[in-house]
């Protein structure tokens, strides 16, 4: 999950209780509400958000004026029992380590310790809403950036939210474009068809055995997959080339396998690589140099 040191599916049944799927078409009489939206204020050095909410199908808006490169990325995570705070964040400090012998078996141990369920990043002037599931219970907020680099800020970086029993009637957005993420007999692959519209909710699920995130970057006009690849195999030989990324990323931090995350993004009309910078954890190698980046035009 290294962004900072490098860079400065079609629709499947959806699973698992923390997954969302599109409501069903309603008379116009019967108008679906929409889901309730969470304020996160991001900033340098931390952010605020809400200590309870309702459960059900809930929108989260994530704004930021922090001065980091990548602006604020805060995902959403649900602990298993016997988990704690503390643990979760050494365990999340380790993923990002440079040494694969660390990152990989903390990697490994996240996936049996918590739920990712996805987020979103968010640059200044620029909000981004991610909306998940909510079932009662105890989630975490947490900005996965403040993990990267250094010594890790510790439990109290999670922001703890009690979800009530209490239940709204809210319905999560209609997904206009899919994107999944599996393993195909070519490696792992994101699926997403070539064109996106502008402004229309994505609805990205992992079917990966692992953790993944999905980010979108503009690129410089022109670019190919092979521009890509090229950049991999640079940075995983510790080579330098210039990168083909030309604006600010937006997406959603990892989510674990079989969950799902609707992402509204603010992608202009323009050309985008679709990448992750996380790694696999079979093998500690990341998964863009295994060809798991995508091209998409978003009209």
């Amino acid at each position: 999950m290294k962004h900072a040191k490098i860079l400065g599916m079609a629709a499947a049944a959806v699973v698992g209780a923390t997954a969302l799927q599109a409501p069903a078409p309603q008379a116009p009489a019967q108008a679906a509400r929409t889901a309730p939206v969470i304020e996160i204020e991001a900033r340098d050095g931390g952010f605020t958000a809400p200590a309870t909410h309702t459960a059900g199908p809930t929108s989260f808006r994530v704004t930021t004026t922090a001065t980091a490169e990548l602006g604020s990325m805060i995902g959403l995570v649900r602990l298993h029992p016997g988990t704690s705070p503390a643990t979760f964040a050494d365990r999340l400090g380790k993923v990002f380590s440079d040494d694969p012998e660390v990152a990989v078996p903390a990697g490994n141990a996240l996936m049996d310790e918590a739920d990712l369920l996805g987020g979103a990043q968010a640059h200044p002037g620029r909000a981004t809403t991610f909306t998940a599931r909510l079932r009662p219970g105890t989630y975490y907020l947490v900005d996965y950036l403040d993990f990267e680099d250094g010594a890790p800020p510790g439990p109290e970086a999670l922001h703890a939210l009690t979800v009530r029993r209490e239940r709204h009637r809210g319905h999560a957005p209609r997904p206009g474009a899919f994107v999944g993420m599996s393993r195909t007999p070519s490696g792992p692959r994101f699926h997403v068809a070539p064109r996106l519209r502008a402004g229309a909710p994505i609805l990205l699920t992992n079917r990966m055995r692992q953790v993944n995130e999905a980010i979108f970057v503009p690129v410089r006009p022109g670019t190919t997959r092979d521009d890509l690849q090229e950049f991999w195999d640079a940075a995983e030989s510790g080579e330098w080339i210039e990168p083909p990324f030309a604006g600010d990323p937006v997406g959603t931090p990892p989510l674990s396998h079989g969950t799902s995350v609707i992402l509204q993004a603010p992608l202009e009309p323009g050309e985008y690589a679709l990448i992750t910078w996380v790694t696999d954890l079979t093998d500690g190698r990341p998964l863009g140099a295994k060809g798991m980046h995508a091209l998409v035009t978003v009209k």
